[in-house]
């Protein structure tokens, strides 16, 4: 005699494979994933993720000497560099535990046909000799410093990595653990050149460079119009990854209204074709 519920054959199969998947499904997630606090970036952590992209980026790529002739060039663009970035790395309103602690540092990697120029976490900044050699005149260059910096500065740098990485991520590269997808510095390192920013960012990040100059300089804070009015800068890398927006020229002249009473007009002194131009030539 038969007793209690009898299930189709069928039913047990189909019982018994959901409870299968179920128990394999367990299994594979293990413990819940855990999504760091967006707090845990701070600048030290940023540094440290741009020490690592640095040592992979050096032993890949090759670099202008820093002896001379090629060291009044790194001089020249370092004391820039610096004076664009000084408001920035005091920090003076930062907590103790979340300040830069170290100077950014610029790296001229030989490349004449790249018109190319970036910043790692933590701000050290590469650029290209053939983005060098677009220039003209002190102010152009002053203008990309400044952008680079306040691009990093300002954690529009970190959200895009955010965005392609994910936190736990970049995380773990810090930190020195593996990665679940399987990315490694050197990936980061390889792709950080052809990140591109939203245009929104770069609209956000061109009035924050405007108003840095104007606070810095006596250098007029318009240095990247030329190259935007430039028909041979039009399809290089840097512009593809921090794209115009409608109406850029007009914005950044517009922004530097904005702050006329306390931005500059000078265009440079001769010292970027004597330091630089002449040297990369």
């Amino acid at each position: 005699m038969k007793t209690g519920i009898q299930l189709p054959n069928f039913r047990i199969g189909l019982l018994s494979t959901f409870i299968l998947l179920a128990f394999l499904l367990h299994s594979c997630q293990g413990d819940p994933v855990e999504v760091p606090d967006e707090d845990v970036f701070t600048k030290s952590k940023r540094e440290q993720l741009g020490k690592l992209l640095m040592n992979d980026i050096l032993s890949n790529n090759e670099f202008i000497p820093d002896f001379p002739p090629y060291d009044s060039a790194y001089n020249y663009i370092q004391t820039l560099y610096s004076q664009a970035t000084n408001i920035m790395q005091l920090d003076r309103q930062s907590p103790s535990d979340n300040r830069w602690a170290a100077e950014w540092e610029i790296y001229i990697i030989k490349n004449d046909d790249m018109r190319h120029a970036f910043t790692l976490p933590g701000g050290n900044l590469f650029v290209t000799t053939g983005m060098l050699m677009n220039f003209e005149k002190d102010y152009e260059l002053f203008y990309l410093l400044t952008f680079e910096a306040n691009l990093m500065h300002e954690g529009h740098l970190l959200n895009l990595l955010k965005e392609e990485y994910n936190s736990l991520t970049l995380i773990n590269l810090i930190e020195g653990r593996p990665t679940a997808s399987g990315i490694t510095i050197s990936d980061v390192a390889s792709n950080l050149p052809d990140l591109a920013f939203d245009d929104d960012v770069i609209k956000d990040a061109d009035r924050e460079t405007v108003s840095s100059i104007c606070g810095t300089s006596i250098l007029a804070p318009t240095g990247i119009l030329p190259s935007l009015f430039n028909p041979e800068f039009q399809n290089c890398k840097w512009l593809e990854s921090r794209p115009s927006y409608s109406n850029r020229p007009a914005s950044i002249q517009g922004f530097s209204d904005d702050n006329s009473s306390n931005c500059g007009g000078n265009f440079g002194n001769g010292n970027y074709q004597k330091f630089v131009l002449n040297v990369l030539d």
